[in-house]
């Protein structure tokens, strides 16, 4: 018997042989999987989810945590689980408690409606009133005889500035004293005519007297009547000229006086002691410093905005001297040529002299536009990349922003054309704070 013989014998023994005791047979175990073929399967599966997710079918995370592949998951604060589950912020609030409020120091203001009126700064120069200025001739050709002021006295209306060896002061005297006899002796002639007449027409009853002759009579009596009326005119003249020369109360026969109308401040002397002057040339000047004026150039558009009436505040150079008050009586309808300005014509008070002519000064010139618009504080107005903007409040710790269209800006208030309604609370001094926390916010900081 072969080996293969005994071996199949021996087995078969084995299987005919039942061990005592045992009530089922044993199973035995199955037999065990490849390790190659299980590391295959997994491949394929991974190549698999990769594909599927790059097409972006389905999330990586669940199949790989299926799959015991995915990576362990950071942990994650709660806080910023929460931050990134929460609805967006709204970018045009900011809320702010009392206690930020006080901390930057935030204000409020009211968006009222006001008369827009345009304060315009431009320089000035002041003037004499041309209506309050004297320029005083000789009444008459004659020598200096004395000079009395000299420029920057004051003088008084009626007072006599110089006076004048007055020749024709003479002739004038004279030609009176020739009319006055002339008048006399016409008014004579005119009582003998009358009086002819009347005899004529009484002797003309009884015949004593031709019609002719009491006729001729009639004429001569008119003739006397126009020469006293010549007569008397000529005298007129001759005495209105000799008052005009006459010398003032007091003064020596022959002498004329140069005496100022009005009460001022002499200005120029344009006479020399013991000179011989005529009536064409100005002897003295004298204004009024009491009211002047100030020309204000007013240069482009706001020639137009300029109207007369509007007021204006008048600064001095000089250190001290508080502004004077003052209103615009017209502006000039034509332009300086050398300096492309229209004046505006400025008449105010000038206590104490303080203002002098040609001197520079700084205008305010109070612009009415003639219109009313809403207004907002100056503070309460912040510039941004996308314009100006200001901060309403809505809440006690909500401020919405609002976009505003600017009209006038003034330095204490701004006109806003849209973007704020009139009785609106605004947020002025500490805006800028509110601008800082909505930017910051915008940008995600967590500062």
């Amino acid at each position: 018997m072969t080996l293969n013989a005994e071996a199949h014998a021996r087995a078969t023994e084995a299987e005919a042989v039942e061990p005592e005791g045992l009530d089922e047979a044993v199973t035995p175990p199955p037999a065990p999987v490849a390790p190659r073929r299980r590391f295959g399967v997994r491949v394929l599966l991974l190549l698999a989810v990769a594909g599927l997710a790059a097409a972006g079918w389905f999330e990586r995370a669940p199949i790989l945590s299926a799959l015991d592949l995915a990576p362990p998951a950071p942990s994650t604060p709660a806080a910023e689980t929460d931050k990134s589950d929460a609805a967006p912020a709204d970018p045009d609030r900011v809320t702010l408690d009392a206690a930020g409020q006080t901390r930057i120091g935030l204000a409020f203001g009211t968006a009222e409606t006001r008369r827009i009126v345009l304060p315009l700064h431009v320089p000035g120069t002041v003037s004499f009133d041309e209506r309050r200025v004297t320029h005083l001739k000789p009444r008459t050709p004659g020598r200096v005889l004395s000079l009395a002021v000299q420029p920057g006295d004051r003088v008084q209306a009626g007072e006599t500035l110089a006076t004048l060896d007055a020749a024709s002061l003479l002739d004038a005297r004279n030609g009176y004293l020739a009319a006055q006899a002339s008048l006399g002796e016409a008014q004579a002639s005119e009582a003998v005519a009358a009086l002819q007449l009347k005899r004529g027409q009484e002797q003309l009853k009884f015949g004593g007297v031709a019609q002719a002759e009491v006729e001729r009579r009639q004429v001569d009596l008119a003739k006397a009547q126009a020469a006293v009326k010549s007569a008397q005119a000529n005298a007129e003249m001759y005495r209105a000229q000799y008052q005009r020369l006459a010398p003032t109360e007091g003064g020596a026969p022959g002498t004329s006086a140069v005496v100022t109308p009005i009460a001022g401040v002499v200005t120029r002397v344009g006479v020399t002691l013991g000179e011989v002057v005529d009536t064409t040339r100005d002897a003295f000047t004298v204004a009024d410093p009491t009211r002047i004026l100030v020309l204000a150039n007013l240069y482009g558009p706001d020639i137009g905005r300029v109207k007369a009436g509007d007021t204006a505040v008048v600064e001095s150079p000089i250190p001290g001297q508080a502004p004077l008050d003052g209103r615009v009586r017209s502006v000039n309808a034509a332009l300086d040529t050398n300096t492309n300005t229209a004046p505006a014509r400025i008449e105010l008070d000038n206590p104490g002299d303080l203002l002098r002519a040609n001197m520079f000064v700084s205008v305010t010139i109070a612009a009415d536009l003639g219109r009313e618009g809403v207004t907002v504080p100056a503070a309460s107005v912040q510039q941004t990349e996308q314009g100006p903007i200001a901060f309403v409040r809505k809440a006690p710790d909500q401020f919405e922003r609002r976009a505003l269209t600017l009209g006038i800006q003034r330095a204490d208030w701004v006109e806003v054309r849209s973007g704020v309604t009139a009785g609106e609370s605004v947020a002025t001094k500490g805006s800028f704070g509110l601008k800082a926390i909505l930017l910051r916010s915008l940008l995600g900081s967590t500062d």
